[in-house]
């Protein structure tokens, strides 16, 4: 009898390791492609816009999934989506893996991106639900999460690419290993959320009114964190190539220090009010990519290493406040359809901008794709300082308080 009533308990706990554990790993496989982008230029002769329109089709895949399917999981359960999720994330890594032309590689990323955001959107409630430290640590192991897979998957990738003949084959196979064990936790966790009988499985995604004015503060903090998301995943070689690192390890280790900035800056930051995590991280983004266009111009590895730090260490700020942001904002029946409306903006802008740089690279110099990423941050700053300052503090002192 008691170990009938302990089970449930102990299979419920383990639905916070095992969905971090998840995004952790799709994290990794979202980034091993990016040290891999030159390989696929030299192999099948690429332009930088057409590794853009590469890069885009994981967002891509990820925003029509946000908004046809982003509340599922309110539907049917976290479990049951997650699961959903690591089978379709090792068949897109099973497509990358064995692409054999460039439209394959394109789908590949597409299929990923429908993985993620599944498996992002269920787990980050999840373990805002589940977490035994409350909404807000749930929301901090949310973004460590998803930080440090970002952080390890390009130096990873970029290093098992060194170190084999298949440099475009056993990264991603080895992705597909590693989505096993969090795929196992799963199954033996118990779901904290019901199905609903007849619910439908697609729907499209809605923000209430009221929540409109603080959403659009954690909107403007989240297009920093992906806007460097989407230019250092994207042309994350083309910027250490600016300055003199050319090798895949290079071009991994750039953008790996990028994101694990973004990962590393979680810790210290956890215990700041959210306001004051995203005033601080847009401003040191602002800075950090003006720091790094200089260093690209006058091709000076020292200088680019300390913007990307500053850029890194913003945009997760950013990503810290606003997700805590969208945590206490969100009704308990809605937390995976707000969070999706939150991802749809972000993985909106990577998207963007990605696409925006690709053409601005091929026709000129690197660096002024990150001066426009400064000038970008300088008015997103502007709108949180004039806006969110205010409205967060009306809406999220009182929330948070009860929340901790």
């Amino acid at each position: 009898m008691n170990r009938a009533r302990a089970m449930p308990r102990w299979r419920q706990r383990l639905l916070v390791p095992a969905s971090s554990l998840l995004l952790f790993v799709a994290m990794i496989s979202s980034f091993t492609p990016t040290p891999l982008y030159p390989l696929y230029q030299e192999k099948w002769m690429l332009s930088d816009a057409l590794v853009a329109v590469a890069f885009v089709g994981y967002p891509i895949g990820v925003m029509i999934t946000l908004i046809l399917l982003g509340g599922v999981s309110d539907r049917f359960g976290r479990r049951l989506t997650m699961i959903f999720a690591s089978v379709a994330l090792m068949v897109a890594l099973g497509l990358l893996a064995f692409a054999v032309d460039y439209p394959l590689l394109v789908a590949g990323r597409v299929a990923q991106g429908i993985a993620v955001a599944l498996a992002a959107g269920a787990g980050a409630a999840a373990m805002m639900e589940s977490h035994p430290g409350g909404l807000s640590r749930g929301a901090l192991v949310n973004t460590l999460s998803l930080a440090a897979g970002a952080a390890v998957g390009p130096l990873l990738a970029g290093v098992l690419a060194e170190r084999t003949s298949l440099p475009l084959v056993f990264p991603y196979l080895f992705v597909v290993v590693a989505v096993l064990l969090p795929g196992i936790l799963i199954v033996l966790a118990a779901d904290i959320r019901s199905r609903i009988p007849r619910a439908r499985i697609v729907k499209t995604i809605r923000l209430p009114r009221t929540l409109w004015l603080p959403f659009s503060v954690a909107a403007a903090a989240i297009l920093a964190t992906n806007l460097t998301m989407g230019l250092y995943g994207a042309f994350g070689a083309e910027i250490a190539q600016s300055v003199g690192w050319a090798s895949e390890v290079g071009a991994g280790f750039v953008v790996s220090t990028v994101l694990a900035c973004l990962a590393g800056i979680q810790i210290p930051g956890r215990n700041l009010e959210p306001r004051l995590a995203v005033s601080v991280g847009i401003l040191s983004a602002t800075t950090g990519w003006l720091v790094a266009s200089v260093a690209s111009f006058a091709g000076l590895p020292w200088m680019l290493m300390v913007g990307s730090i500053l850029v890194g260490s913003g945009a997760g700020l950013c990503l810290l406040g606003s997700t805590t942001v969208i945590g206490l904002i969100s009704p308990d029946t809605r937390r995976a359809e707000i969070y999706s409306v939150y991802l749809l903006v972000a993985f909106g802008a990577m998207a963007t901008m990605a696409l925006l740089a690709g053409p601005i690279i091929q026709l000129t110099q690197v660096g002024f794709v990150l001066l426009a990423a400064s000038l970008l941050c300088l008015g997103v700053t502007a709108y949180i300082f004039s806006v969110g300052r205010r409205t967060l503090a009306q809406v999220l002192v009182p929330t948070a308080s009860e929340s901790l």
